[in-house]
């Protein structure tokens, strides 16, 4: 191997290059002293450099492709084991990896391939598979399909900054009180959902290809599957296409979960519901007044979080907090409804939301608005405060948008009467499972088109049960119609039924209690994992497993990975195909 490294003012550049596949035995020592010069040379930055370094790949075996990494989450990563699997998952942090924008991570992992000299196949979404034929007595085995989507929820603070088109993720390490080691991210969601399933599927695919290599456990082939647009509705798996990616392996592995010690074996279906509820403005006074004060209605600091994994929690939805003081608001004489908007993704709970109100004679309306703000912060802090305790109603004056043109008050009366009509939150839990949710709705999103007068509302259903899923929008569609406005809903997607017999299953909760001297949880999940929907792309007859490290808040700012359980996470993964490597 030849080391070459360069110090300018713009950075640290750190290439590792090697000709001989034999150099592969040495990896570990490679990346030992690898690692030592990562962290040597983020130390010349501060904390607050937007300096960033360059690392080819440093930690893995040779590669040419460059990806521009922050000095800090070089730092933040730097000792962590599995080393490799960390240096990939700090790659990826720096890749801007939008869901329907994943163009730039998919190069990435043609080229990975490209460098070790593995298949890949693409399909006409953009899906991914790289083939690796297996190592040691394992390349005889049936293949094993490893899943994972490369997308993230892109989800930040109000007052970050961030650009998800081209910004890297920033890392950010800590410890809690207890002694467990975290690793989050600096105001925006972390992408470790699902960028760690997708950094540990890499560090599999980078076992060296040579037979007999006494480093590693026998692997049987990989199929690792990598999926576009999980995170906004799972088109990936939805349109995969099995026969042109090539795809052949009748037992799957999704590292897509997020609870280090429990094995999933199913998951809920769902399907989204689209509103549209047309709204006619008024004559642009309000009490005579031509040109009345415009203010805002704010709910902002809520949890939010993962609209199928949170929705027990009972926490609180910003939209229908917003809604609820919006409406008390335009009981008031002289104050009326120009626009309500809150939420962005389906499949997170809104945290925050807004209502623009007019309001004529502010010296005298301002006062009840204070006081109707007061006690709706009150109500809501006694109802969620044990829980949401950054939660805060609040009014703000603005300039003031004279050209929007208030809803006339039986149409804002409708409007704001539906949101909350809506049902949002566990709809009923399963009488198999113990507290699982078996059916759920989150009202998603609230926003209004000056284009048209139109105020468009998304609901995301979830069930593991397929007529509860459909008797729920039905009950969202009745709700729509009877304010007046129509509803549209989307293709529903299938769930996972839970097989307790899986020969994968059994095999799998063996080798946990090998290791870890305890049994694992088994369970199904009420979230829309892709396992329903490639299960069926692949014929029927796949036995599934899903499972993964344990990451916390999910699809919020406020997510955050267990750095203790990556490893023993990683080592499951192994083992399992150390054992399948056997089968013939």
């Amino acid at each position: 191997a030849q080391f070459s490294k360069s110090v300018t003012s713009t950075g640290v550049h750190v290439a590792i290059l090697s000709t001989q596949n034999k150099m592969a035995r040495s990896r570990c020592d490679l990346r030992t002293l690898t690692s030592a010069i990562m962290v040597a040379t983020s130390q010349c930055f501060s904390s607050s450099s937007t300096t960033s370094t360059t690392m080819t790949n440093a930690f893995t075996r040779a590669t040419t492709t460059k990806v521009t990494i922050p000095p800090g989450n070089i730092k933040a990563i730097a000792d962590l084991e599995p080393q490799a699997l960390w240096s990939q998952f700090a790659t990826l942090s720096s890749i801007p990896r939008p869901s329907k924008q994943e163009e730039a991570v998919l190069s990435y992992i043609k080229s990975f391939a490209d460098e070790r000299n593995l298949q890949w196949k693409q399909d006409a979404v953009g899906n991914l598979v790289v083939f690796h034929p297996g190592c040691g007595q394992g390349k005889d085995a049936p293949a094993i399909i490893i899943q994972g989507h490369v997308d993230m929820v892109t989800e930040k603070n109000n007052d970050s900054q961030h650009n998800f088109e081209t910004d890297p993720i920033l890392l950010r390490r800590f410890q809690l009180d207890n002694g467990e080691n975290w690793l989050g991210a600096k105001g925006t969601t972390l992408g470790a959902d699902n960028g760690i399933g997708v950094a540990a599927a890499l560090t599999l695919l980078d076992t060296p290809l040579n037979e007999g290599d006494d480093h590693h456990a026998p692997l049987p082939p990989l199929e690792a599957l990598f999926t576009v647009d999980e995170e906004t509705g799972l088109t990936g798996a939805a349109d995969l296409d099995a026969t042109v990616l090539g795809l052949t392996g009748k037992t799957m592995l999704n590292l897509d979960t997020e609870e280090f010690g429990e094995l999933y074996v199913g998951c809920a279906g769902g399907g989204h519901t689209t509103i549209s509820f047309p709204f006619s403005r008024g004559d642009g006074c309000v009490n005579g007044e031509e040109t009345p004060d415009v203010v805002e209605l704010r709910v902002d600091g809520l949890m939010g979080g993962h609209s199928g994994i949170n929705i027990h929690e009972g926490r609180a939805n910003a939209v229908l907090l917003c809604a609820a003081a919006a409406q008390a608001a335009l009981r008031e004489e002289g104050v009326n409804l120009i626009s309500i908007t809150g939420g962005d993704k389906h499949n997170a709970i809104p945290r925050e939301a807004k209502a623009l109100l007019a309001i004529s004679n502010p010296e005298k309306t301002m006062s009840v608005m204070e006081r109707i703000v007061e006690d709706y912060s009150s109500a809501f802090k006694e109802e969620y405060g044990n829980l949401e305790t950054n939660l805060c109603v609040r009014i703000i004056n603005t300039d003031g948008d004279t050209k929007k043109t208030p809803l006339d008050p039986a149409s804002a009366s409708r409007l704001l009467s539906m949101l909350l009509a809506l049902p949002h939150g566990p709809l009923k839990f399963s009488h198999v499972i113990p507290n699982l949710v078996e059916t759920s709705n989150n009202v998603a999103s609230v926003t209004i088109s000056d284009d048209d007068d139109t105020a468009t509302i998304l609901c995301s259903t979830r069930s593991s049960i397929s007529p509860a899923l459909e008797s729920t929008r039905n009950r969202i569609e009745s709700i729509a119609s009877l304010a007046g406005a129509t509803a549209e809903k989307s293709a529903k997607y299938p769930g996972w039924n839970p097989d307790m017999r899986s020969s994968l299953l059994q095999l799998s909760r063996g080798i946990f209690k090998e290791k870890l001297s305890r049994d694992p949880g088994v369970k199904a999940i009420h979230a829309g994992l892709e396992c329903g929907l490639l299960i069926e792309k692949l014929g029927g007859d796949v036995d599934a497993l899903s499972f993964g490290p344990t990451i916390e808040g999910a699809h919020s700012p406020d997510e955050r990975i267990c750095i203790d359980t990556v490893e023993p996470f990683f080592e499951l993964v192994r083992d399992i195909l150390a054992r399948l490597a056997a089968v013939r």
